[in-house]
């Protein structure tokens, strides 16, 4: 990617239609409109009337990369700007999540109960005058999936599962620790804190629970973040390790099904270290 183009080729990519039935059938103008709008607010295009510029600095090889950028600048933004209302809707479950000692309120509650809620956690305003509504729950679900937040269950009507399992990884990778290597579960958690500020201790977290009125337990993780990390633990992205005193462990949210129930270190990719 790179360059520039004129406004008219510009359009056409964005917009290029398909054959159906023998006829060429084209977006709705104002779908492609708002493709250009998340493109531009996400920094990724310039345009002006005559051309469109790919946005300074911007070097996106694929898919994978594509859902980096997004990240890392939805990440960078302050909580209360309307486009951080993606990810503080996200600290908002997690926080939710820690407040309900669970996950599963996510499926007991309407779309209706889900969007309120969520929308009265948020700060700032949309063009209607809302962060989230009924209609906006959909795409950003969407969005999560896109950004490794998400997965769809294989259930009509079911809402997908917001586990941050595939953005953990992908930001552990990304870190450039070494396979094999072993943090303590300190140094872990600020790490994630640090890249994934809507979990657990992170920037967006923490304002998540102010704005519900809930205090987080210091030393034990929401079930968010520990369904997060058994499954990370089962699939061997991680090793989650426990020694030492009690005082030490940091907690996972209980789940007397799995045998982890609070950790002391974490051991990196151990499968692929040699």
């Amino acid at each position: 990617m790179g360059g520039e183009t004129d406004r008219a080729t510009f359009d056409a990519l964005i917009n290029p239609g398909y054959v159906k039935d023998g006829a060429e059938i084209r977006a709705k103008d104002t779908l492609a409109a708002n493709a250009l709008g998340a493109a531009s607010s996400l920094g990724l295009v310039q345009s002006g009337r005559d051309k469109a510029v790919l946005g300074e600095g911007v070097a996106i090889a694929d898919y994978a990369a594509l859902a980096d950028h997004v990240h890392d600048r939805l990440a960078a933004l302050p909580s209360g700007n309307s486009d951080c209302a993606i990810l503080d809707a996200y600290a908002w479950v997690a926080a939710e999540s820690d407040r309900q000692k669970g996950l599963g309120w996510i499926y007991d509650w309407g779309r209706d109960q889900f969007a309120d809620e969520a929308n009265k956690s948020l700060v700032g305003e949309d063009e209607d005058g809302r962060l989230m509504n009924t209609t906006k729950v959909v795409p950003w679900r969407r969005w999560l999936n896109f950004l490794g937040l998400g997965a769809t269950l294989p259930l009509t009507n079911t809402p997908d599962f917001p586990t941050p399992t595939v953005r953990i990884a992908r930001e552990l990778e990304r870190a450039g620790i070494e396979p094999g290597s072993e943090l303590t579960a300190e140094a872990f958690l600020t790490l994630l804190a640090g890249r994934m500020p809507y979990l657990d201790r992170g920037r967006l977290f923490i304002q998540a629970c102010q704005r519900i009125g809930h205090q987080s337990l210091q030393r034990q993780l929401s079930p968010l973040l520990s369904v997060a990390l058994r499954d990370l633990h089962d699939d061997d992205t991680v090793k989650l390790r426990l020694s030492g005193d009690a005082s030490t462990h940091v907690r996972l949210a209980p789940d007397p099904a799995h045998a982890m129930q609070a950790f002391t270190a974490v051991k990196i990719f151990p499968e692929t270290s040699s």
